[in-house]
């Protein structure tokens, strides 16, 4: 069975493609329009998925859009779908007619039919929840999806107990956590729905109890099945009617918002961190939640943006809620097709070909004939050393930064080894080296370390069997090695850390082995191959 999925016009439009239950390829929009955060509808990407297989449009059983109109249909406008304008919308105004006069719940998925070709639309929350546990290695386990919101939903808990997915669970819009965490990034002078990164690494730069913290916990309560948002603070649900996520009565108990641009205070640190911490509170009750009404597996899975906050995360294993965790590659939006391929496949096939560590690595890959053939185009000078590995790391430890371009391109916000920009970090200085000549962004954000997954737990604080493959934790440096790697250890001594595995990435593992040669150091500083503004490069050409 072949399984197209296909995601347009939310945060970051992508495709991927599953072949009998294996994930092949998978892409966002904007590596190929070379728009940062694109929303496009994903041509590109869909089309050089099916190119990468051998495949065309037609060759597909079912293209799967992670997403239920039929929710939307329910409470659409009768301006927008009694009277049509050309024949082509009786595609959407006879199902939207019958369906509202039908007066019944909306369906669990919805299906098009034309010729041999199907389009499957499923629920959003429960595609989330799909990308996280298909990925997991877990045969039985809880879940909880939190995202700015899905068809009606914004979080979502259950359990999959190996046959079937179970909804225990959910909290509807307009009660957000993501959309509660995107009015914060707003008010801070950042973009809503974009740049709530930011906003968590200023949290980390108080990290004592303040006098905001008491008044964000007046923005909600937590209730028997979740939380509610006070809405009088708040004004992201009326959409494009108002300037911004939060009103004047937020204004009132935050003091005058930061403009975009302007300086940083201390007050704006205090206020991220009071954010952070309510969103920690309201977090771990959902996760109570969860588990009291779970299937008792001792496991859980988290998708949906929230579930990109690295902070929240390395807490999960001390909290000890659940006794194993899991956060996919692709927890956002961004992910949200894959897990549709997976639901997808399961719903029709009840077969997954898996196995964990996940892959990431499902992007585009150029033979060494492209790659010359760019370097002829640009006139640039090049080596083939006999020990590419060692020859880097030599470079690397002699101060020189390293633009690392290998094999096919990772399916994931954060580089994980094939498309990089690698550095020393043994050297505080090398933060603002990075940031000055290439990355271009706010000196208070962190760059990650790179690690040999034998060698983490003694210079990061996470237990011995304790991986973290893409990057989806900030954890504590252990004391002895802060002032070994300074340019990668964040203002409160973490790190967002990826242990490198010999087996996901070869390539990497034995560049890092070899500056551990040279240096004693199996740690590298690692951050995304592109410009600030720009997409992680995808072809030679990009790099």
């Amino acid at each position: 069975m072949k399984i197209l999925a296909i995601y347009p016009w939310t945060h970051i439009s992508s495709s991927a493609l599953m072949i009998n239950g294996k994930l092949v390829s998978a892409g966002p929009e904007e590596r190929y329009n070379r728009q940062k955060w694109s929303i496009d509808f994903p041509i590109r990407s869909a089309e050089w998925c099916l190119r990468d297989s051998g495949l065309k449009w037609k060759d597909l059983d079912i293209i799967v859009v992670p997403w239920n109109p039929a929710h939307n249909i329910n409470s659409a406008s009768s301006r927008w779908d009694n009277n049509i304008r050309w024949r082509g919308e009786l595609l959407s105004n006879i199902p939207t007619n019958i369906m509202k006069s039908l007066k019944e719940k909306p369906a669990d998925k919805m299906e098009i039919s034309f010729g041999k070709t199907k389009i499957l639309y499923l629920n959003h929350h429960e595609c989330h929840a799909a990308s996280a546990f298909f990925g997991s290695g877990f045969k039985r386990s809880d879940f909880l999806t939190i995202d700015g919101h899905g068809e009606t939903e914004t979080c979502v808990s259950g359990y999959f107990n190996g046959n079937k997915l179970v909804k225990t669970n959910s909290i509807h819009y307009p009660h957000s956590v993501g959309l509660l965490y995107g009015t914060f990034t707003d008010f801070l002078g950042f973009k809503p729905d974009s740049d709530e990164w930011k906003t968590m690494a200023l949290a980390s730069y108080h990290t004592k109890k303040n006098t905001f913290e008491k008044k964000a916990d007046k923005l909600y309560r937590l209730t028997k099945n979740g939380f509610e948002l006070d809405l009088s603070f708040f004004d992201y649900y009326h959409f494009d009617k108002k300037p911004n996520f939060f009103n004047k009565k937020f204004c009132e108990l935050f003091g005058p918002p930061r403009l975009k641009n302007t300086k940083i205070t201390s007050r704006h640190h205090q206020i991220a961190a009071a954010l952070q911490r309510a969103f920690e509170k309201i977090v771990f009750h959902l996760l109570e939640i969860t588990k009291k009404k779970g299937c008792k597996s001792g496991n859980v899975v988290l998708a949906g943006g929230a579930a990109m906050n690295c902070v929240f995360n390395g807490l999960l294993t001390k909290k000890g809620i659940y006794k194993n965790n899991f956060i996919p590659p692709w927890p956002d939006d961004s992910g949200v097709g894959i897990g549709a391929t997976y639901l997808a496949n399961f719903i029709y096939k009840k077969k997954i070909h898996i196995k964990y560590p996940t892959n990431v690595y499902l992007g585009p890959s150029f033979s060494n004939k492209q790659i010359y053939e760019t370097i002829k185009k640009y006139n640039l000078k090049y080596q083939k050393p006999k020990n590419l590995y060692s020859f880097v790391a030599e470079k690397i430890a002699r101060g020189n930064l390293i633009g690392w371009f290998q094999d096919r391109m990772e399916f994931s916000h954060r580089a994980l080894g094939n498309r990089s920009i690698i550095a020393d970090p043994r050297k505080k200085s090398f933060k603002d080296k990075v940031n000055l000549a290439i990355k271009y962004r706010e000196s208070f954000r962190p760059f990650a370390p790179a690690t040999l997954e034998e060698h983490a737990e003694k210079i990061f604080d996470l237990k011995k069997s304790e991986k973290v493959y893409f990057m989806e934790k900030a954890v504590k440096v252990r004391k002895k090695w802060k002032n070994k790697i300074p340019a990668v250890v964040h203002v409160d001594d973490t790190a967002r850390v990826q242990t490198v595995s010999k087996k996901l990435t070869p390539k990497f593992y034995k560049l890092i082995e070899e500056f551990n040669k040279l240096t004693g150091v199996p740690v590298l500083l690692n951050t995304s191959f592109n410009l600030n503004g720009e997409p992680v490069v995808l072809s030679p050409s990009d790099a």
